[in-house]
């Protein structure tokens, strides 16, 4: 039978670890809320967590507002296709230094790709997951944006973001303002596209964030169906 004195023992330290983890939800469910990504998200901080894709934007998001230059972003946006359906944009940062297209991607274990190659792979223990060039995805966001904009090509770059639990081990990209970054190289990233001269200005930016703005507020039925299309796309492939 356990003692009084290591009984209360117990309890105090079982009352400590839930206080603490407490005291650390009430603190980022704070900063999610002042958050750019909070104040956009029609979702709890809970479902956020919760969900490996929004999590994975919500973090990526967190490094994105360090960012010293002046800048606006936008998450999942909607915007049309070719094909006048729709597609969604993971992240759209609009800035001082250009708009910053956001491909957040998921996967852990070695990643092996290039611009060239349809898909890349996802190499996670002994087991090979191959998914579509991200690259190619996010090369194709860009002509649907820029076919809304008009601005330039030369106004945009690619960036593609992988967590902190994907390792790029043999990723080749050539081309200019294209990126491909894992969570802890981000901060480094966008220090050094502090250097960057300006190529918007403040009027600029603040035009586009409010014609894109709209394609983020997509209801759950318009999200749904995208999902469903892209299922049956992937379905043909």
């Amino acid at each position: 039978m356990l003692s009084r004195e290591y009984t209360i023992f117990i309890v105090a330290t079982i009352v400590i670890v839930w206080g603490a983890v407490a005291v650390k939800y009430w603190y980022e469910n704070t900063q999610y809320k002042k958050s750019s990504y909070g104040k956009q998200s029609k979702k709890s901080f809970l479902k956020i967590i919760n969900d490996q894709g929004a999590r994975g934007e919500y973090r990526t998001s967190q490094i994105l507002e360090t960012a010293t230059f002046e800048n606006k972003l936008l998450f999942n946006c909607y915007i049309p296709n070719r094909s006048g359906d729709k597609t969604e944009l993971d992240i759209i940062m609009i800035s001082t230094k250009g708009i910053y297209v956001v491909e957040n991607k998921n996967y852990s274990g070695w990643i092996f790709g290039d611009e060239q190659s349809k898909n890349w792979c996802e190499t996670l223990k002994g087991k090979k997951f191959f998914f579509y060039n991200p690259v190619k995805q996010n090369k194709s966001h860009i002509k649907n944006l820029e076919k809304i904009l008009n601005i330039g090509e030369d106004k945009y770059m690619s960036l593609i973001t992988f967590n902190k639990n994907a390792i790029l081990k043999k990723v080749k990209t050539e081309s200019p303002k294209l990126y491909v970054k894992k969570y802890d190289e981000l901060q480094k990233f966008i220090k050094e596209q502090e250097k960057c001269p300006d190529i918007l200005q403040h009027e600029e930016i603040e035009e586009i964030y409010k014609s894109l703005l709209p394609g983020t507020q997509l209801n759950d039925e318009g999200k749904q169906e995208h999902i469903e299309r892209i299922k049956r796309q992937y379905k043909k492939n």
